[in-house]
């Protein structure tokens, strides 16, 4: 009690500091009104009357990163849960955008409530949910705390924890221990992953590798019909331009990218460059801050005609295919403590990925691309103008990267489907066979609640059916 009431005054305190963010994020919201009703937990008297008598599973996904990381998960259980409808949550307005695409009939979307306990039970009081999901790492502790009060199983989906996130929690272990134990289930991106989560102190028959379902967005064009050729005409560019995307670019990198296009421009005169910063809200102050190199340079929503010679993108959800237009790609985040950000979509289309040193966030993937020869990194901002020459100056070079890029990311497919079938037969035999069916068919947690158990047959993370063999 006394941890919930400095929780809760904490997050009183923080909000005062947090406000003039929150006002500049209202206004990039398409409906401030709602945002600032859903997150107080206040609804129209009709939404009551939509979910009585309905199974609803939460799902809750922070940013547009994790709203297109579910994707597969989300048509994966609509085919294979009937009975359950999703309620879909986001915090940030550029999230929520994208998660309204995938409102329908079962899905539904609002934004998160703020983690304050009134507000919290107030939006538990109407939708009642039978789970809630939570998206690689958020965790709120009265959410948290309200939830098991009432008996909602809570698990991590698609959880991931960098060493760095590892670190910070630990500073606070006598706060954030108990939460930890009233996980119900972490399914894991890696192994390195679960590791950390145990070590946080979720139960060790409560977490599990499961894989990363970024890997399962959509492919590229081969396989999504996306027209790379089309598209590179739509835009604006000839067959003749070299394109390169640097993608999800931080503060920083911009000024960087900039002094190496200068220099690669001299070499290779058709050469364009596409910068898309990771926050929109950046492009407009990114294209004064970038004038003084005297390029053509105008932002997407504006371009008209021939593509200009620097294109800063201002739009959302266009990179995820415009990245099958690229001869080059430079991910973000990774010249700077970032941490990196998430090459799989380049790697879906065959594109040659270059990288700095930071990419901490996502360790395994870029360790297996750089091993395995689908993507080069730099120790430094220097080197930058000659590793994207020797990619510019070689059309099989980048064509063999990128190949190996694919095949990478192609045989680590697979997450959404199986942390899905988990969590069905999970919720499935919760609710009505944990009663009936043999206690050697599960694994009993402290708290008494029931799970499956890992299969001996299958792989390290799967887990079987209760007393059936198979997959899930």
């Amino acid at each position: 009690m006394l941890r919930t009431f400095l929780y809760n005054l904490a997050f009183a305190a923080f909000g005062i500091f947090y406000l003039p963010i929150f006002l500049i994020k209202l206004r990039q919201a398409e409906e401030p009104a709602a945002l600032w009703r859903e997150r107080r937990g206040i609804f129209p008297k009709d939404w009551a009357e939509k979910f009585v008598g309905k199974k609803i599973v939460w799902l809750h996904a922070v940013s547009v990163g994790e709203v297109m990381a579910v994707e597969k998960f989300i048509h994966e259980w609509l085919a294979s849960a009937p009975e359950y409808e999703l309620l879909l949550t986001t915090v940030t307005p550029t999230g929520q955008r994208i998660a309204k695409k995938f409102a329908g009939e079962r899905v539904h979307v609002c934004y998160f409530p703020f983690d304050l306990t009134p507000v919290v039970k107030r939006f538990l009081d109407l939708f009642k949910p039978v789970c809630l999901l939570l998206v690689e790492t958020e965790i709120w502790p009265n959410l948290l705390t309200e939830a098991k009060g009432r008996n909602i199983p809570v698990g991590v989906i698609n959880a991931r924890l960098s060493e760095r996130s590892f670190k910070r929690y630990k500073i606070v272990p006598w706060l954030l221990k108990p939460l930890w134990g009233k996980l119900d289930f972490v399914l894991a991106q890696s192994e390195e992953d679960a590791v950390r989560f145990r070590k946080l102190g979720v139960a060790e028959e409560s977490v599990r590798d499961m894989g990363n379902m970024k890997f399962d967005q959509e492919a590229g064009s081969a396989e999504s019909g996306v027209d790379a050729q089309g598209l590179r005409q739509a835009w604006g560019y000839t067959s003749g331009d070299l394109v390169w995307i640097a993608g999800s670019t931080h503060p920083g990198e911009e000024e960087m990218l900039m002094v190496a296009f200068k220099t690669l421009r001299e070499r290779f005169p058709t050469l364009k460059l596409i910068l898309a910063p990771r926050h929109i809200e950046r492009s407009r102050g990114l294209l004064k801050q970038l004038e003084k190199y005297g390029f053509d340079m105008v932002s997407s929503l504006e371009k008209k005609g021939p593509a200009p010679a620097v294109l800063v993108l201002d739009q959302l959800g266009v990179l995820k295919n415009l990245y099958g237009i690229a001869d080059l790609v430079f991910m973000g985040g990774s010249l700077v403590p970032h941490g990196g950000q998430n090459p799989i979509e380049p790697a879906r289309f065959s594109k040659a990925i270059l990288h700095g040193p930071h990419v901490f966030n996502f360790h395994k993937i870029y360790h297996q691309l750089d091993r395995d020869g689908g993507a080069l990194g730099i120790s430094a901002p220097d080197e930058l103008s000659s590793a994207a020459a020797e990619f510019l100056a070689s059309e099989s070079r980048r064509h063999e990267v990128g190949q190996k890029a694919f095949q990478i990311v192609n045989r680590l497919r697979g997450a959404s489907k199986r942390q899905a079938g988990w969590i069905l037969t999970f919720l499935r035999t919760s609710n009505k066979t944990r009663h009936s069916e043999p206690d050697s068919c599960f694994r009993k947690k402290a708290s008494g609640r029931k799970i499956p158990k890992r299969d001996p047959c299958l792989p390290e993370g799967r887990l079987r059916s209760p007393c059936k063999t198979g997959q899930v």
